[in-house]
């Protein structure tokens, strides 16, 4: 243990008022140790042990006890850790002046301490010397202070806080007892990750610990390791989280390795721990390993989820597509055969497209009024691929602030489908829009910046006007769908599915011509409305009713109106 001697920090009192060390061996002086210890177990620790063992001798009682004319008196002055008072403690004696005298210590020469409300009183001028313990060097400090005082102080110390305090080792320190190495001849390749790689490299971890039969502690060891529940694409699988599992040969290289994966409050590391003399094919299995795992082996591939953020990083939660199919949805067959042209065979026909150096990622723009069918036409797409294909649907707050994180896991998990939901909040017109989330947009559209092969974007606007036109060119939103409300036949089918229930004859031509412009979500409300009013007793007058007063009818203004 290294004892530290230093003036005191009380900021009141002069250079001349600080701790200090006087006399020598001949007057007995005294030497001032501050100790800058919290526990007061371990300040009465430090006193009796030293008072137990130090030598003593046939010289003038004193106050404290006799001790060898020899060596100097000892004087143990301790501090608390959050200020400067000195610390009543049991089997230590006081004396006026709030010092500290060991018992079974001569007391030749008392130091002076300061106090910070008063002036500084000197006792007992017999010193031949005075050194203000700023002024010297420990190492002289130690030349002349009591080799055997400091020496007891020492390992009283040391034993209390080991005893207080077991040391544990440190996760390369155990990896080297592992490994059979020293921990300096160790080789440690590390690399930040995303949650959802985590996830599957604690998923690897979690099966190849179970096969192996792999020793296993916690992130830190001395600590259980800690594993959870992922949602994977097939169901649920277990994955560590907090781990380091020691790897036989063959497992992962053809040399033993420890792999660790930690994780924190803002990061998740994971980490090959290596000898040094291996280190030649450590680097390429860690790249091979991550690479699996974010892709091909990754339990979130085709899958489907909704996506969130917390401060690791993107968070997916499964998600199941709500019951639709193109009957349900009226729209046009024109629709559909430009869905089936730009969604399924750019996903189906991928590896080829990408082989002949063509376009693998597209991006598919719905437009049109709220209640025309857009995100519905998405969940039927996403129903239709589900099992195939990977469906991430990302939240507002992850589109504007986790774009490039988005498309980043998509590519991994490709073939992928994003639906976007109101992409005017970020690829929105020069002016009207943050243009740093614009251009990060348009990079990950672009497919510039990294291979994206692949990802397929469906993303809906209430109005295309408001979409910067870069963002609509080819390779992007190369396809615009304008989703309008539906005419007259669509309307009645639409009808006939809300009211298939209902037994009254009802004239349903008549209410499909009196809702002209009127959306599927429009009609949908007219239906519900009818029900509430009518106590589930619907009647054609009841439906006309309310689709003379629908509120998606344009005002137009009374004659005699002035603009």
């Amino acid at each position: 243990m290294n004892i530290r001697y230093s003036p005191s920090s009380t900021k009141n009192a002069s250079a001349a008022s600080r701790w200090r060390w006087s006399g020598g061996p001949k007057s007995g002086g005294s030497l001032c140790v501050c100790s800058r210890v919290s526990s007061p177990s371990v300040c009465a620790a430090v006193a009796r042990t030293t008072a137990s063992k130090l030598p003593r001798s046939r010289s003038r009682p004193s106050p404290g006890g006799t001790m060898n004319a020899s060596l100097m008196s000892a004087m143990v002055l301790l501090e608390r850790a959050d200020g400067n008072r000195v610390r009543r403690l049991p089997g230590l004696t006081a004396d006026t002046r709030n010092s500290f005298a060991i018992p079974g210590l001569s007391v030749g020469q008392w130091p002076t301490v300061p106090d910070p409300s008063g002036p500084v009183r000197t006792v007992r001028q017999r010193t031949r010397k005075v050194v203000t313990m700023g002024d010297i060097d420990a190492t002289d400090l130690l030349t002349e202070a009591p080799t055997p005082a400091l020496k007891l102080l020492a390992e009283a110390i040391d034993r209390e806080f080991q005893r207080r305090e077991p040391q544990r080792p440190t996760p390369y320190e155990y990896a080297a007892a592992r490994l059979g190495v020293d921990a300096m001849e160790l080789v440690v390749l590390s690399e930040s990750v995303e949650p959802a790689i985590a996830h599957s490299v604690g998923r690897w971890l979690f099966e190849a610990q179970e096969r192996w039969g792999a020793e296993h502690v916690g992130a830190h060891p001395g600590l259980p390791p800690a594993s959870g529940s992922v949602q994977g694409a097939t169901g649920d699988v277990r994955a560590f989280h907090a781990a380091m599992v020691v790897l036989p040969a063959g497992a992962l290289t053809s040399v033993p390795v420890v792999l660790r994966i930690a994780t924190d409050r803002y990061d998740i590391e994971v980490e090959l721990i290596g000898r040094a003399q291996d280190d030649d094919g450590l680097q390429d299995a860690f790249v091979s390993l991550l690479r699996t795992c974010r892709t091909a082996d990754s339990p979130y591939r085709l899958g489907a989820y909704r996506v969130t953020s917390n401060n690791r990083g993107l968070v997916l939660t499964r998600w199941t597509p709500p019951a639709a199919s193109r009957d349900l949805l009226k729209l046009d067959a024109s629709v559909w055969e430009t869905v089936d042209r730009s969604v399924h065979r750019v996903l189906e026909l991928a590896e080829d497209l990408k082989a002949r150096g063509l376009g693998t990622s597209t991006g598919l723009l719905l437009v049109g009024p709220p209640g025309t069918g857009k995100t519905q036409l998405g969940t039927v797409v996403a129903g239709e691929l589900r099992g195939t294909t990977t469906v991430l649907v990302p939240g507002t707050y992850v589109t504007e602030h986790y774009l490039t994180e988005l498309f980043d896991l998509a590519a991994d998990l490709a073939p992928c489908l994003i639906l976007i939901d109101d992409l005017d909040l970020i690829a929105g017109e020069r002016g009207q829009t943050n243009p740093h989330r614009l251009r990060e947009f348009l990079n990950v559209m672009d497919g510039g910046l990294a291979d994206r092969t692949g990802v397929v974007v469906i993303a809906s606007t209430n109005d295309h006007r408001k979409i910067d036109k870069a963002a609509r060119r080819s390779s992007r939103f190369d396809t615009v769908i304008t989703m309008e409300p539906p005419g007259v036949e669509g309307r009645l089918a639409i009808l006939e599915r809300y009211l298939a229930w209902c037994d009254t004859e009802l004239d349903l031509h008549a209410v499909a011509r009196a809702t002209d412009g009127a959306t599927g979500a429009d009609l949908k409300e007219l239906v519900r409305a009818t029900v509430l009013e009518t106590a589930d007793h619907v009647t054609t007058d009841a439906l006309l009713a309310r689709a003379n007063a629908g509120g998606w009818r344009s005002r137009r203004p009374a004659a005699g109106q002035y603009l």
